[in-house]
């Protein structure tokens, strides 16, 4: 009927309309995706949930400072004491009342540590510097993500400019095939120039094809780094970032910065890799400290009070209590205090290897930001001035192809040039970007 028929059609309009609506991937801003990542990033999720296990390790050793308590209670029933039992004394049976068959039992403790040899001392200490060290290689952890999120972030955006001037060199290319079919129909071009721009379409074609794939995987490496769903249909704002670099915020980015000696002196203050670095030194010492207190004597104090009786009554009568001190003096370990100290001591050699090494890596990275930024603000001026150059030819060389004083083979070559040209710009725009962003990370300051 027609009213069936209508609700038909509505609901699936609203079907249609909600598959529509959940279709529409969803837009990322540079931001976004740095919120994004500190969430959901897999190196993240693991390093604060080693966090959680540090957190536990300083509350056990501040343990180490209280006294232990202990609580006990029991209960046995003799299950055989029903009846009246014989003593044979002197060969005479003497009767004996059985006993109560139920046994209660109750008793409190407490032990505290007057003195270990400074080893609990030592072990809140190294606690507290294991707790900081995991905290700041977590900080460094997120600056890292941080990083590669402003990295894959640029790579996708850059590409998808590139895809634009493929894919508009690709429509220049149909209408100029369009064109050049037109003459050869009028018999005022050769088929051979018809040939040459089918296969310049073809090339430019497979060229856009190229650029799209790249973009695809830049968006998966990205969507893998946020945490994310690599399946995911999203895509990324490109007003997160300039479409071009002014030369003032060059230089000034340059004043800020400063000489290679004032940025890696403000990398070795500002970089979070040697703090944690730093921090797990000083609790590799506090090893050798707790390793050391083997050698010391150990004096505790305890106390308590126990109660037993076959009934719950008499707490008073049955009860006792007590104290006492022990006094544990090593004498001989068969050197395993030795063989901890040692191990301890590699420990505490390693840590100050691997500082070393860290502050070995800090030069690198600055050395290495300083020469990229040289670089990529030379290429910023060289592609700036052969873009125009290469505008200025193409536009040139396509006046003279309309005019028939050119060959088509030249106003190719022009269009490669102003492709490459167009192309060259915008990877050396957004290198520079991202070369922004590496010195920053590397000074300690992203």
């Amino acid at each position: 009927s027609m009213k069936k028929a209508i609700i038909i059609f509505f609901l699936f309009g609203i079907t249609f309309s909600n598959a529509q609506f959940k279709s529409e991937p969803e837009i990322f801003t540079l931001e976004q995706c740095i919120e994004t990542a500190l969430r959901y990033n897999y190196d993240i999720q693991l390093y604060s949930a080693q966090m959680r296990s540090n957190t536990a390790d300083v509350t056990a050793a501040f343990g180490d400072f209280l006294p232990s308590l202990n609580f006990y209670m029991g209960y046995n029933r003799q299950l055989n004491s029903q009846g009246v039992k014989t003593l044979n004394i002197g060969g005479q049976n003497i009767p004996i009342q059985a006993t109560d068959p139920n046994s209660y039992s109750m008793s409190a403790s407490a032990a505290y540590i007057i003195f270990n040899g400074f080893s609990n001392v030592a072990n809140y200490k190294r606690a507290q510097e294991s707790f900081n060290a995991q905290y700041l290689t977590l900080n460094q952890t997120q600056n890292k993500v941080k990083l590669d999120v402003y990295r894959q972030f640029i790579d996708v955006i850059r590409k998808s400019q590139i895809i634009k001037i493929r894919q508009s060199n690709l429509e220049l290319g149909q209408k100029e095939l369009e064109h050049i079919q037109a003459q050869v129909d009028a018999g005022t071009k050769p088929i051979t120039f018809l040939y040459t721009q089918q296969a310049e379409l073809g090339n430019r074609e497979y060229e856009l094809v190229i650029s799209e794939n790249d973009f695809n995987i830049s968006k998966t490496t990205l969507l893998y780094t946020m945490g994310l769903n690599t399946a995911n249909q999203v895509e990324f704002s490109e007003s997160s970032l300039p479409t071009n670099i002014d030369s003032n915020d060059v230089q000034q980015f340059r004043l800020n910065i400063g000489g290679f000696n004032g940025a890696l002196n403000t990398a070795l203050q500002s970089r979070i890799d040697i703090s944690a670095t730093k921090s797990s030194i000083t609790a590799a010492e506090s090893n050798i400290t707790i390793a050391e207190s083997g050698y010391f004597p150990t004096l505790a104090a305890s106390g308590g009070w126990s109660w037993s009786n076959s009934q719950l009554a008499n707490f008073g009568d049955n009860g006792r209590t007590y104290v006492g001190l022990q006094l544990s003096v090593p004498i001989f370990d068969n050197f395993n205090s030795n063989l901890r100290i040692q191990n301890a001591k590699v420990q505490l050699k390693q840590k100050e290897l691997e500082l070393n090494q860290v502050e070995q890596n800090i030069r690198t990275n600055v050395k290495t930001a300083m020469q990229s930024i040289d670089a990529s603000e030379k290429q910023l001026n060289i592609t700036k001035r052969a873009l125009f150059a290469a505008e200025q030819n193409y536009e040139s060389m396509s006046e003279r192809f309309r005019v028939g004083s050119s060959s088509l083979t030249d106003l190719l070559s022009a269009n490669n040039q102003l492709i490459t040209a167009q192309i060259n710009r915008i990877n050396s725009i957004y290198y520079y970007f991202q070369i922004q962003k590496e010195m920053l990370y590397a000074i300690g300051k992203l």
